[in-house]
């Protein structure tokens, strides 16, 4: 993932990027200022569970997609939170996905999609029609392969900016799709290629964590931290997981009282995990535990702290202070 934005940051500059593959959030890790949607066709007890956590440190809301297409309060509210000087970036884990989030991305916007295989662009007619104003680009490394929709007045820029490959042939439109369809349908005839896989350890700061928390994140610069409660009980929603197993720690820089760390219990999912915790001082240190492969559903963290603390003005109840998140195979 980090290779796939290192290069779209190449071709197009800096921009702003909306992933739509919550719960996963593939797109964690590789960029703390990322927006976070859901187009996922969850339960409705998923939905509801998923609208009890704040994105960006507790400081935005998650923006669900309704089965039928974004709601389009939910694109205006959406659309306020990007930078307007930057371009839009628009990430889909699949092309089901992709297909619940056309309305988002106009001509001005481009669209990633994650794909199993290279060999062809998998639409279906639903979205010829859009696919007529784009080209597409592939991206292929040894363990991701994406195809990338740009609009085509942007593709002689970006082709510009960045060594793209001539595909022989070019892959072709999926099986299924009328004659008429498939001719205006734009295939990928150029292709990125990473070479080596890259690290796929991923580090959540304070201000990119997804929880259900009633504090938001503070920060001062690029370093933020962010405090647990007023409730014992703080969830995280773990985005950017490893494919495989891993190791994951987290920082605890701060706590107002040391029977905290001592009495500690972490949960994944709702289940009891052993924990390793390592001192730094009496009042802070490095919680660690082993996090089995990811499925395809949530991964929710759940740190309950016993001795919740009144701060020294009385506005809050404090427990953990947390500034990052790290999850590495």
């Amino acid at each position: 993932m980090s290779a796939l934005l290192t290069a779209l940051r190449s071709a197009v500059g800096s921009f702003s990027l909306i992933d739509m593959s919550l719960p996963l959030g593939q797109c964690a890790g590789a960029d703390r200022d990322a927006i976070y949607g859901c187009c996922s066709d969850l339960s409705p007890a998923g939905r509801q569970f998923l609208n009890g956590f704040r994105q960006s440190g507790g400081h935005r809301e998650i923006y669900q997609a309704t089965a039928g297409g974004p709601e389009s309060s939910l694109w205006e509210s959406l659309a306020d939170s990007i930078d307007g000087v930057r371009k839009v970036v628009v990430f889909a884990a699949s092309v089901e996905q992709a297909e619940a989030v056309l309305d988002l991305v106009g001509d001005d916007r481009s669209l990633v999609v994650r794909v199993v295989g290279s060999s062809a662009v998998p639409t279906t007619p639903a979205m010829a029609p859009w696919l007529e104003r784009r080209r597409v680009i592939g991206f292929t490394s040894p363990d991701s392969n994406f195809l990338w929709f740009v609009a085509q007045e942007e593709f002689e820029t970006v082709r510009n900016a960045i060594p793209l490959d001539p595909v022989p042939g070019g892959p072709h439109p999926t099986a299924g799709m009328t004659d008429a369809d498939a001719a205006k349908h734009p295939d990928a005839t150029f292709m990125l290629t990473s070479a080596a896989a890259t690290a796929s350890r991923s580090e959540l700061a304070a201000s990119a964590l997804i929880h259900d928390g009633g504090y938001r994140s503070e920060s001062e610069g690029d370093y933020s931290w962010v405090w647990t409660g007023p409730s014992n009980h703080f969830r995280v929603l773990l985005t950017g997981a490893p494919a495989v197993a891993a190791k994951l720690s987290i920082s605890i820089i701060k706590t107002e009282d040391a029977r905290n760390l001592a009495g500690l219990r972490v949960l994944i999912d709702g289940r009891h995990v052993p924990h390793r915790f390592d001192s730094w001082t009496d009042l802070s240190g490095k919680v660690t535990v082993k996090l089995g492969a990811p499925g395809d559903g949530m991964t929710v963290l759940s740190l309950v702290c016993p001795h919740m603390v009144p701060d020294a003005a009385g506005h809050r109840v404090l427990g953990l202070c947390i500034d990052k998140i790290e999850m590495t195979p």
